[in-house]
């Protein structure tokens, strides 16, 4: 195990406390690398901010799919880019940040090795999805400069718009999905004890 990290020049010490970030957030355990549980009062206030966090993404990205729900003059080309993106932010603080937080807290991955890998498919997927829906919305925003006349004459066509919303799911979970499924089945086994196992160290074995 260790052979394997430090060909990667990584130095990792397989113990119950194992400092790692992730793309949710670039959060690191409450604890030291030795192993010392931060005073109760961090804890307290970590899981304060976190909490506000989770309803802040929550709440902000569900009005903006409420939104488009409810008012049809929003929905045009452009603003259907924009909904993709609310809703990968929403299912990012309602499903990633929650799931990361015991973790985070306590430097231990309790939630079993099935939710593990669960996670970690939906927090690269979201959160690479965020990234290409920007870019996307990027490049709307440049053709509406570039191509006035075209992109008015094409804002309210819903049809191309909704596949490249499509294109943008299936893209960021082949970036990472298949990797994170099937990487244990291409090696033939675990390079995580069962009883150690932690999602974010399959990020450093590929």
């Amino acid at each position: 195990m260790t052979k394997l990290y430090n060909d990667f020049g990584i130095k990792l010490t397989m113990g119950a406390h194992i400092l790692e970030s992730n793309s949710s957030g670039n959060l690191t355990p409450a604890v030291s690398e030795a192993g010392t549980v931060l005073p109760g009062y961090l804890v307290v206030i970590l899981s304060v901010l976190m909490v506000t966090l989770v309803v802040v993404v929550v709440a902000g990205n569900a009005l903006v799919i409420m939104a488009f729900i409810v008012d049809k003059t929003l929905r045009n080309q452009s603003n259907y880019f924009f909904l993709n993106l609310a809703i990968s932010d929403f299912l990012v603080g309602a499903f990633c940040i929650p799931v990361y937080i015991p973790y985070n807290l306590t430097g231990r991955w309790m939630l079993g090795k099935g939710l593990c890998k669960v996670w970690l498919v939906m927090d690269y997927l979201l959160c690479t999805a965020s990234v290409f829906n920007i870019v996307l919305i990027s490049y709307d925003r440049f053709l509406s400069v570039t191509r006035a006349v075209k992109y008015r004459a094409q804002r309210n066509m819903t049809r191309r718009a909704v596949f490249k919303m499509v294109a943008v799911w299936v893209l960021a979970f082949l970036l990472y999905g298949p990797a994170i499924i099937f990487w244990e089945t291409v090696v033939g086994q675990s390079v995580v004890p069962s009883h150690e196992y932690n999602n974010l160290h399959l990020l450093t074995d590929y």
